[in-house]
């Protein structure tokens, strides 16, 4: 692999998450036997139970939104949690932001050492933040919001005494807890029942992103200073499929027992993210020639192809 640089290749993080998740599912020991990476392609032999040849690609979509300003940020927090011995991968919800210089590194880098397991392995750690209600009308019954809680507003509907505009800008990702949710709709609920008008209600509340442990080698932020848009889906789409043609021409007349295509892209939340769906929209031979195809998005490693059992070297039966 690569010296350690900073801002951290984002393409590299993404292979050593896919073999987190590749080693336990299949059984098997895995190492690098090689790898390079411009950052936005990465090309590597995996050598799988010191037997069989997994040539990989990973491909970064991270990129085209990237600024100047962006990568110093990551490279300063990647430093600092290095400095602290935390090789993780942060995943920056999209849009947002986050300190750049102290106390708010070390504030994060706190955080993160207070971060909760979740059921599928994932941290999740959490950063307080500021909601502002204000009641702009005495009738009806709803709640207009901006920011990360704009798609919630059916909740507080016919709960809430007037007209409400609620501010949550602060806020990119709800917590994945669905008890902490709820507890926070009530709490906006509560604050509702203020009977002043035009004067906002200051509510407290948590900013909850993931992160995945590395286990060594480093810390990585991955994430865009882009909010999604309409046009997103679309330049997502002439990316990716820059990129597979590129990979391709590159890849061409390279002999291995199997190969892999990983891609790793933005998503406040893992359910939400549209790799997958990009991928299954576009000529499938593009991709027709990789054995085992994944996305990872918001640190969930998730297959989109897998061959059946036993169609895999590895997995095959030994004779």
């Amino acid at each position: 692999m690569t010296e350690r640089s900073y801002p951290a290749d984002q393409a590299e993080a993404g292979l050593r998450l896919f073999l987190a998740w590749f080693g336990p599912h299949y059984a098997r020991s895995t190492s690098v036997d090689d790898a390079a990476s411009d950052g936005t392609t990465l090309r590597g032999t995996v050598v799988v139970g010191r037997r069989w040849a997994l040539r990989t690609t990973v491909l970064n979509t991270f990129g085209p939104d990237a600024t100047v300003a962006w990568e110093a940020g990551r490279a300063a927090l990647e430093r600092r949690l290095d400095a602290a011995g935390r090789a993780v991968a942060v995943w920056v919800p999209r849009g947002a932001g986050f300190p750049t210089e102290e106390p708010g590194l070390s504030e994060v880098a706190a955080a993160i050492d207070a971060a909760r397991k979740l059921d599928d392995g994932r941290l999740e750690f959490c950063r307080p933040v500021r909601l502002y209600l204000r009641r702009v009308a005495t009738t009806g019954s709803v709640v207009t919001a901006l920011g990360g809680l704009a798609g919630h507003w059916a909740q507080f509907t016919n709960r809430v005494p007037g007209t409400f505009q609620l501010n949550s800008n602060e806020l990119f990702r709800l917590p994945s807890s669905e008890e902490a949710r709820q507890e926070l709709v009530e709490r906006i609920v509560m604050a509702s029942q203020q009977p002043e008008v035009d004067e906002s209600i200051t509510i407290e509340a948590q900013d909850c992103w993931t992160a995945n442990d590395l286990g060594g080698g480093g810390s990585c932020v991955l994430g865009t200073p882009a909010p999604e848009n309409d046009e997103w889906s679309a330049s997502l789409r002439r990316n990716l499929r820059r990129l597979l043609k590129a990979a391709n021409e590159a890849g061409a007349g390279e002999q291995a027992d199997a190969r892999a295509l990983v891609v790793i892209g933005p998503a406040t939340y893992a359910e939400d993210e549209k790799l997958s769906w990009a991928l299954r929209g576009m000529d499938p031979s593009l991709y027709a020639g990789y054995d085992i195809l994944a996305v990872i998005a918001d640190g969930v490693v998730k297959p989109v192809l897998l061959p059946g059992r036993s169609v895999l070297p590895w997995d095959a039966p030994l004779r």
